[in-house]
C-alpha cells in the first residue's frame, strides 16, 4: 500500500460519521510522504520543534505546537510517542513511528478521542510492521526488470542466474509460476507479484519473516488485479 493510500483510506476514513479535517505522513526530516488536499503547508522549523519535543518531552509546552502557522496549545500526550494539541473546538494529534510522523487535524463535530484513535491506530500498525515503516530507494537496472519479466513469461529462467535487484543477488526459491517470484539472501529476501500492468516488489530483512513479506506484497497485488490493474 502506498503512503498516499494510508492517508486516503485510513487517516481520512469515516468514524461515526466524522472525518479528520486534514492528515499527513511526514518523515522525521520534514519530507512529505503523503498528505490530504487540505493539509497545511508546514514549515521545516515546525517539524524540527515537534521532533525536539519527542526527544525532550515538554519542550513544546511553553511555545505551543505550530502547524502551517497555526498555534495549538499542547495538552496531555504520551512522552516520546504522541503529542496532542488543542485550538478552540479542534486540535491535532501527532504520532511518532520509527521513521515518520502521523499527523491528524480535526474540528467539530469530530472529537479529540476519535482523532487520537485514527492517528494512533495507524502509527501503532506501522510500528508493528517494523521494517515496512521506511523509505528505501533501490536503483534497479532495466535489465533486472527485463529478466524478472522474462521469468514471469518463462517460469524458471531466473533460477540458474538468480534474481538481481539494484545489483543485489537473491537465490530464487519456490514461487507461483507466472504470478509470484520469491528470492532469498541470508536472513532477508524479496517478493515480486505481477499484476496486469505492474510489478509489486517488497524487500525484507529480519525480524520480518518471508511469510509476512509475501502477505503484504501479494495482498496488494491481488487487490490491484481485482481492480483491473
Amino acid at each position: 500500500m502506498s503512503w498516499q493510500a494510508y492517508v486516503d483510506d485510513h487517516l481520512m476514513c469515516e468514524i461515526e460519521g466524522n472525518h479528520l479535517s486534514a492528515a499527513a505522513i511526514i518523515g522525521h526530516d520534514g519530507s512529505i510522504w503523503a498528505q490530504s488536499a487540505a493539509f497545511p503547508a508546514v514549515k521545516p522549523e515546525e517539524i524540527t520543534a515537534i521532533m525536539n519535543d519527542f526527544n525532550e518531552p515538554g519542550s513544546l509546552a511553553p511555545t505551543g505546537l505550530y502547524l502551517g502557522g497555526t498555534k495549538y496549545m499542547v495538552i496531555q500526550g504520551e512522552a516520546g510517542a504522541v503529542i496532542r494539541g488543542k485550538k478552540g473546538p479542534g486540535g491535532v494529534t501527532v504520532k511518532k513511528t520509527a521513521m515518520s510522523l502521523i499527523i491528524g487535524v480535526y474540528d467539530e463535530p469530530m472529537t479529540p478521542g476519535q482523532c487520537n484513535m485514527i492517528v494512533e491506530r495507524l502509527g501503532d500498525y506501522l510500528l508493528e510492521q517494523g521494517t515496512t515503516d521506511s523509505v528505501l530507494v533501490i536503483k534497479v537496472k532495466p535489465e533486472e526488470i527485463t529478466a524478472i519479466m522474462n521469468d514471469f513469461n518463462e517460469p524458471g529462467s531466473l533460477a540458474p542466474t538468480g534474481l538481481y535487484l539494484g545489483g543485489t543477488k537473491y537465490m530464487v526459491i519456490q514461487g507461483e509460476a507466472g504470478a509470484v517470484i520469491r528470492g532469498k539472501k541470508g536472513p532477508g529476501g524479496v517478493t515480486v507479484k505481477k499484476t496486469a500492468m505492474s510489478l509489486i516488489i517488497g524487500v525484507y530483512d529480519e525480524p520480518m519473516t518471508p511469510g509476512q513479506c509475501n502477505m503484504i506484497v501479494e495482498r496488494l497485488g491481488d487487490y490491484l488485479l481485482e481492480q483491473g490493474f
